[in-house]
């Protein structure tokens, strides 16, 4: 893993840029990339020489936001995380995230109830999300054809 740490370290810096902790970007990223795509919380910190809390707090978000899960072997009390590309691309879980999203602006839209600049923005991309609802389903379909497609292909 050690010749993959620059890469970490660059791709990471793009995944704070969504939203994610330094110690949540370099998690995910130091997942995707170990042998076997998974790793446990002792290999992590090991990895990162980032304090427990730090590792913790990260993986708390990182599940939260269902972008890793976790798994225990053979009994073990060790639980082994590795990401989770099916559950952050699920329709299900898109869907919930863009009906929480728009819920909250269209709540934040009639407790305001003024008729200014920042409400019509809130309308606009409030309408953007209802949108993407509709669309989704269609996009998520498309999608899976298309992989079948280059399944099929030699």
């Amino acid at each position: 893993m050690e010749k993959n740490r620059d890469r970490i370290e660059k791709l990471s810096a793009a995944m704070e840029g969504l939203g994610l902790t330094p110690v949540a970007s370099r998690t995910y990223i130091y997942l995707l990339l170990c042998e076997g795509h998974q790793a446990t919380f002792e290999q992590i910190v090991d990895y990162f020489k980032v304090s427990k809390s730090a590792v913790s707090n990260a993986i708390k978000m990182l599940e939260s936001t269902k972008m890793i899960s976790s798994k225990t072997m053979g009994g073990q009390r060790k639980r082994y995380f590795s990401p989770d590309l099916t559950s952050i691309f699920n329709e299900h879980t898109i869907t919930e995230r863009l009906k929480v999203f728009f819920g909250i602006l269209d709540e934040i839209k009639s407790i305001r109830q003024t008729k200014d600049e920042l409400n019509q923005e809130l309308e606009e991309v409030s309408l953007l999300y209802k949108m993407m609802l509709v669309e989704l389903p269609l996009i998520m379909e498309r999608w899976k054809r298309t992989i079948a497609l280059n399944k099929a292909q030699p």
